[in-house]
C-alpha cells in the first residue's frame, strides 16, 4: 500500500483524476511524519499543498514566511455578545504542517490551509484545534496494537511503529495504523463538516491544478474520509465561513513555548517531550538518546538527587538492554525513561509511570519522574519576527502607555497613584484595564479597598516582560481598544458568573477602577437582582462590604457610579433587615456576620443612604431578646449597637451570661468582636466578663470552647492581642514586667495553640487513668 493515494492494491482502482490527489495522514508534531511530508511533496512536486489549518488565515500566509523563532501558533478567536472562544494551531520545527509550508515555498507550490476556521462551532469547545476525537473503538485498536508490539502506552507504540521506521516502510505502517483506528467507511459525525470542507478544497484544487498533483496533509484520523468525500465534491471552492452581525473573529500569530506544546501539560493534539523530539528530528534517534540522558541527569541533580557516574553507566546499559529486548533499532524514549526509573529512582511508585498514560501529569506523581519529563520538555520559547501583523489592540495599548508615560522597560518601575489627582486617575484606569487583561509584567502591589473615605491609592510594579506581546495578542479576542477589550472581558465574566455575588462584586470593582463606566449600570442591576434572590448571607455580606467600601470613596468614580453604589448598598441593607430575625442556625449565623458589618458601616458612615435606620436598630434589639437567635447573630447585633453608640461595655457584660455555655460563647464573641472590636478593646469590662466565665469552667469545657474562642479573638490584630494578654496576666497577679514578658512569649510561641490544647487533653486523660489505677 502507498500512503495518501486513492488507488490501493487491496481496494478498487480509483479513477485517474483521483490518483492526482495525495492525502498524507500524519500525527501532529511527529518528526517522522515531518520528514515523510517533506519527501512526498518534493517527490510529487504538486501544484497545491493543502494543509489542515484555519482557512481564514490564508490571506495572511505571508506572516508565516518571516524569520520567526519557533515555536509559534496561529491564535484564532470568535466573539459575540454571548460567547467568546479562542483556539491555537501551533507549529514547531518538526511539525508536518510547518514542513509542508516550507517545502511548498521551496518548490514553487501554492500552500493553503483547508480546514474550517478554528473558531467554527463544529470544533466544539476544543482549545487545541488539531485534537482528533478518537472514540472507544480507536482506543481499543490502540490497545491491541500496544499488546501486539509489547509496548506500554500510546507514545511508546508510536515511537516503535513510526519514529524508528525505515523511511521506505513508514507510509505502509502509517496506512495500516490509521486504518486500524478508523476503518474504511468509518463515520465520525462530529468531524463530518470539517472533513467535507477539506475534501471540497481538495476537489477544487484538483480542478485548478489541471494535470498536476495536489498534496493534502491532515491528521491520520481524517485521511480516508477526505479521500472518499473528495470524490463526491463538485469542484467548487468552498466559501470560508465569516462572522455575522455583531460577531468578531480574527487570527494572528503568537509566540508559543514547549511547555504549552507538551502533551503532558494537557495539549491533547501533539507529542510529549518537545525538546527530545526536536533532537530526534535534527540529529536522529541515537543522538537524541544521548542528549536525553544528559538532560535528565542534569535535571535530577538540580532537584537534589545524586546521579553518579556508576548510575549513568547502569542506566545507559539498562536502556540498551531494554531496546534490544523490545526489538528497537535504537534507544527510544520509553527505553530511556523505563531504564531511568529502574536505576535512578529508589522509591516505589503509587501509580503507573506518567509516560504510560494519556493526558497531563497527575498530582502526586513522583518528583523524580516530574523532573525527567520536564527535562525532556525543554524551555524553548518562540519569538515573532519584526513586521509580523498585529491586532489593533496592541497599537492602542502602546499609544496609551506612551501618552501616560508608562511604557514598560527592562528595569522594573514602582508606580504610586493617588486617585484624588485627575492625571493619576487616568493612569490608574489604564493600568487596571491592563491588569484585567492579564498583561505579564504588571502587578498591583497595593490595592485600594481600605475601610476609609479618603481617595484610594494604588501601587503598581511595571516591567517589560517577554510574554507581554503574545498575551496581549491573545487578549485581542475581546476588542480592538483597551477599554473595549477590558469591558468585553468583564461582561463575559459577569455573564458566566450567573448569580454568584462574589464574582459580580469583584467585576463591579474592577469596572470602576478600570474606568469602564459603560458596565456600571448592567453590573449593579445584576448584583441587585442577585442579592434579592440569594439566600446565602455570607455572599450577601461580602457583596455588601465591597459595595459600602466603594461607596465611601465618595464621587471619585463619578456621580452616576456613586448613585449606583448607593442603590446597591440599600439593596443589601434591606435584605439583611428582612432576614436577620430568621437566622437560628449556628453555622449560618457565623456566615451572616459580614452582612451585619456592612450594615454597621452604612449606619455609621453613610448618612446619604436611604435606609430604614430605626427599623434596623429595632430589629437588632429583637434579635438580642429572642432566645432562638443564633449566638453569632446575637453577638453581631449587640456589636452593631455598641459600634453605633446605642449600647456600652456594661450592656455587653450583662448580656453575655445568656451565651455562657462553652458551645455558645465563642460564636457570640465572634459576632461581637467582628462588629465592635475597637470599642470592646478600649474597655476591659468585657474582657473581665469573659475571663470570669472561663475561670468557672472545668478543663473539658475549656477545650470544647477553645477553637471557637480562638476564632473570636482572631479579630484582634497581634498588637491588641498582646495588650489583652497583659491585662489578663495582671488580673491573675503578675507584675507589669512579668505580664510584658509572658505576653510576648504567648504571642510568639512556635507551637500552635490547637496542638497545645490537644497535648493538654491527652495529659488530662493520662492523669485520670493513673488516678483510677491508684498510681498517682
Amino acid at each position: 500500500m502507498r500512503l495518501g493515494i486513492f488507488s490501493r492494491p487491496e481496494r478498487k482502482a480509483a479513477p485517474a483524476a483521483e490518483e492526482r490527489l495525495v492525502v498524507i495522514g500524519v500525527r501532529h508534531h511527529s518528526p517522522a511524519c515531518a520528514r515523510l511530508v517533506r519527501q512526498a511533496i518534493a517527490r510529487h512536486r504538486p501544484a497545491f499543498v493543502l494543509i489542515e489549518g484555519p482557512a481564514d488565515f490564508n490571506p495572511h500566509l505571508a506572516d508565516l514566511r518571516l524569520e520567526h523563532q519557533l515555536p509559534l501558533a496561529i491564535f484564532s478567536y470568535h466573539a459575540s455578545r454571548h460567547r467568546s472562544y479562542a483556539s491555537y494551531s501551533p507549529f514547531c520545527a518538526y511539525s508536518p504542517e510547518w514542513e509542508a509550508l516550507q517545502v511548498s515555498w521551496e518548490i514553487g507550490a501554492t500552500p493553503l490551509f483547508c480546514d474550517l476556521p478554528a473558531w467554527h462551532p463544529d470544533f466544539g469547545e476544543r482549545a487545541n484545534r488539531y485534537a482528533d476525537p478518537h472514540g472507544r473503538r480507536a482506543a481499543a485498536a490502540e490497545a491491541a496494537v500496544a499488546g501486539a508490539l509489547g509496548e506500554d502506552g500510546r507514545d511508546a507504540v508510536w515511537d516503535a511503529l513510526a519514529e524508528q521506521a525505515p523511511s521506505g516502510e513508514l507510509e505502509r505502517r502509517l496506512d495500516r495504523y490509521f486504518d486500524l483506528l478508523r476503518p474504511e467507511g468509518g463515520e465520525d459525525p462530529q468531524e463530518l463538516a470539517r472533513e467535507r470542507f477539506m475534501a471540497a478544497h481538495a476537489a477544487w484544487a484538483l480542478k485548478e491544478a489541471q494535470n498536476r498533483k495536489v498534496v493534502l496533509v491532515c491528521g491520520g484520523w481524517h485521511a480516508e474520509a477526505i479521500r472518499r468525500l473528495a470524490r463526491e465534491a463538485d469542484g467548487e471552492r468552498p466559501a470560508v465561513p465569516a462572522p455575522t452581525g455583531d460577531e468578531r473573529a480574527g487570527s494572528y500569530l503568537v509566540p508559543y513555548d514547549y511547555r504549552r506544546l507538551d502533551r503532558f501539560t494537557g495539549y491533547a493534539s501533539g507529542m510529549p517531550s518537545p525538546a527530545y523530539y526536536e533532537q530526534v528530528f535534527a540529529r536522529g534517534l541515537d543522538a537524541a538518546a544521548d542528549w536525553a540522558e544528559n538532560a535528565i541527569a542534569q535535571a535530577m541533580r538540580a532537584a537534589g538527587q545524586v546521579v553518579s557516574t556508576a548510575d549513568r553507566v547502569a542506566w545507559h546499559t539498562h536502556a540498551q538492554a531494554l531496546a534490544m529486548a523490545r526489538g528497537h533499532r535504537a534507544r527510544l524514549r520509553s527505553d530511556l525513561l523505563d531504564a531511568a526509573l529502574a536505576t535512578l529512582v529508589k522509591d516505589g511508585l503509587d501509580q503507573p509511570a506518567a509516560w504510560t498514560r494519556d493526558g497531563a501529569v497527575r498530582a502526586g506523581t513522583h518528583p523524580a519522574l516530574v523532573a525527567m519529563l520536564k527535562a525532556l520538555t525543554g524551555e524553548r520559547r518562540g519569538r515573532l519576527a519584526p513586521g509580523t501583523r498585529r491586532p489593533p489592540l496592541i497599537t492602542d495599548i502602546e499609544i496609551r502607555l506612551a501618552e501616560a508615560g508608562l511604557t514598560p522597560d527592562h528595569r522594573a518601575r514602582r508606580i504610586e497613584l493617588d486617585w484624588s489627582i485627575a492625571a493619576d486617575r487616568e493612569r490608574a484606569h489604564t493600568l487596571n484595564a491592563l491588569r484585567l487583561l492579564g498583561m505579564p509584567g504588571l502587578e498591583r502591589l497595593e490595592g485600594p479597598l481600605a475601610p476609609r473615605t479618603a481617595a484610594p491609592r494604588e501601587t503598581f510594579r511595571l516591567v517589560l516582560h517577554r510574554d507581554a506581546e503574545g498575551m496581549l495578542i491573545e487578549a485581542s479576542r475581546w476588542g480592538g481598544t483597551l477599554p473595549m477589550a477590558a469591558a468585553a472581558l468583564l461582561s463575559d465574566r459577569a455573564a458566566q458568573a450567573g448569580g454568584d455575588l462574589k464574582i459580580l462584586s469583584l467585576c463591579l470593582a474592577d469596572a470602576l477602577f478600570a474606568g469602564l463606566l459603560v458596565l456600571e449600570n448592567d453590573l449593579t442591576a445584576q448584583l441587585a437582582q442577585g442579592i434579592a434572590l440569594s439566600h446565602d448571607m455570607g455572599a450577601i455580606g461580602a457583596a455588601g462590604r465591597l459595595a459600602v467600601q466603594l461607596h465611601r470613596f465618595g464621587e471619585i468614580f463619578g456621580v452616576a457610579a456613586q448613585q449606583a453604589l448607593g442603590e446597591l448598598c440599600e439593596a443589601v441593607f434591606d435584605k439583611v433587615l428582612q432576614t436577620a430575625e430568621s437566622i437560628h442556625n449556628d453555622e449560618e449565623g457565623l456566615r451572616a456576620v459580614p452582612a451585619f458589618a456592612a450594615c454597621r458601616d452604612m449606619l455609621r458612615d453613610c448618612p446619604d443612604l436611604d435606609i430604614e435606620r430605626d427599623a434596623f436598630l429595632a430589629t437588632l434589639g429583637r434579635c438580642l431578646a429572642n432566645a432562638e437567635t443564633a449566638p453569632a447573630i446575637a453577638g453581631a447585633a449587640l456589636g452593631t449597637l455598641v459600634a453605633c453608640g446605642k449600647a456600652g461595655a456594661y450592656d455587653v457584660a450583662g448580656r453575655m451570661h445568656r451565651f455562657s455555655r462553652p458551645d455558645q460563647l465563642g460564636d457570640f464573641l465572634s459576632g461581637l468582636f467582628a462588629l465592635a472590636r475597637e470599642e470592646i478593646a478600649a474597655d476591659t469590662a468585657v474582657i473581665d466578663a469573659v475571663r470570669a466565665l472561663i475561670d468557672g469552667w472545668h478543663d473539658d469545657a475549656f477545650l470544647t470552647a477553645l477553637p471557637a474562642l480562638r476564632q473570636a479573638f482572631a479579630f484582634f490584630p497581634p498588637r491588641e492581642r498582646e495588650r489583652l494578654s497583659r491585662v489578663i496576666l495582671r488580673a491573675h497577679g503578675a507584675s507589669e514586667a512579668q505580664a510584658e514578658i509572658q505576653a510576648l512569649e504567648w504571642m510568639r510561641q512556635p507551637a500552635h495553640a490547637t496542638d497545645q490544647a490537644a497535648a493538654l487533653a491527652l495529659e488530662a486523660i493520662v492523669a485520670r487513668r493513673l488516678a483510677d489505677a491508684g498510681l498517682v
